[in-house]
This record gives structure tokens, sequence and C-alpha cells, in this order.
């Protein structure tokens, strides 16, 4: 799979037998309410740190970006057990492929060339990818990276430069609420 290739979310996250999804509140949600949405697929597991640490991230961007009404993100998940898949789900207010569903959970992983925990592949509404690896694009930008369009991310990374070549030791060191630093022997030096 390359960034740009494009996929039926229906037929990329339903199997013959399940055309659902799960909610940690126990309810199923079709897939088809996911037309139109961007969606993340979340591949962690509850035993990997890493992802255990990305997961808080990513339930805050989440949390700010559920008010639009068109982002949704799926949990594919690498557990060994439906208990532990259970417990990490739990503290996750999105959606998941149901653990029974190795087949599904297996085939996207595949699909997507996933190597490495926590990863997280972004489509647009149409299905498209827009990221293969968006766990470092939302750890630098947060809910600023929405929709996560690669024009999105390139002007990001241009402000971000731009700001960096434009910084003064005042703009680090300062602040609104204050103009000044302490001195090693505890004396405060205005700044400039």
């Amino acid at each position: 799979m390359a960034k740009g290739d494009s996929h039926d979310l229906s037929s990329l996250l339903s199997t013959g037998e399940r055309d659902f999804l799960v909610h940690n509140n126990g309810h199923q949600i079709k897939i088809d309410s996911l037309t139109g949405k961007t969606v993340g697929l979340y591949f962690s597991g509850s035993w990997c740190g890493p992802c255990r640490r990305f997961t808080p991230i990513l339930a805050e961007v989440y949390q700010e970006l559920s008010s639009k009404g068109d982002f949704e993100v799926v949990f594919v998940s690498s557990d060994r057990d439906d208990d532990s898949f259970g417990k990490y789900f739990s503290e996750m207010p999105w959606l998941a492929i149901p653990f029974a569903d190795s087949g599904a959970r297996q085939r996207l992983k595949e699909l997507f060339q996933v190597r490495g925990i926590p990863n997280l592949v972004v489509l647009d509404g149409t299905g498209k990818v827009l990221s293969e690896r968006a766990v470092q694009i939302v750890r630098d930008y947060g809910a600023e990276a929405y929709p996560f369009t690669p024009e999105r991310i390139k002007l990001l990374k241009e402000e971000e430069e731009a700001a960096k070549q434009n910084q003064t030791l005042r703009s680090i060191l300062a602040s609104s609420s204050r103009d000044f630093v302490i001195s090693n022997d505890g004396n405060k030096v205005q700044s400039q």
C-alpha cells in the first residue's frame, strides 16, 4: 500500500459475516456510518509501552476533533487475548474491529504493512490513504494536523520552520506573564 491508494471502507473493515464495528460501551456501529469521514486505523496493543503512552495523546486529539462529526478512529488490536483487548479498549473513546475477528485484523496489518506499533493509518472520506505513519504527525501537531492531508502537514511544517527562523531569545524565554529570567544567584534579569 502506498499513500494515495484508495479503499472502500466497507470492504476494508467488514467481512462476509460482519458489517459492524464495536464501541467500548458494547454497541455495534454499522461500518456504513463511516462513509465520508476521515478515518484513522489505530494499530496498537496493551502490552506495548509506546502504544500506552500514545493512546492518551490520540484520545485527546480524537475528543477535540470528534465534535466536527467527520473524524473517526478504529482500533486494530495486536493484543493476544480478549481480556487484554477489553481492558485496553475500555480506555479508548472510539470504535474497534471486534477482537474475535482476527482475520480482519491480520488482513489490515498486512495490507498496510504494519511492522511496528503504535501505527496510525489515516484515510480520507473517499478511502484514499493520506498517511501510513501518522503517529508522529499527531505527536507533533495534535488536532492542528486535521484533516491530515499532505497539504496540511506541509503547511504546518512550513509554519514551524518560519517560526524557528524568526525566533529571538526573547520569544523563547519570555512569555505574556513574564519578561525576565532568574540568574544563578536568584536575581531577576530583565529581557531586552
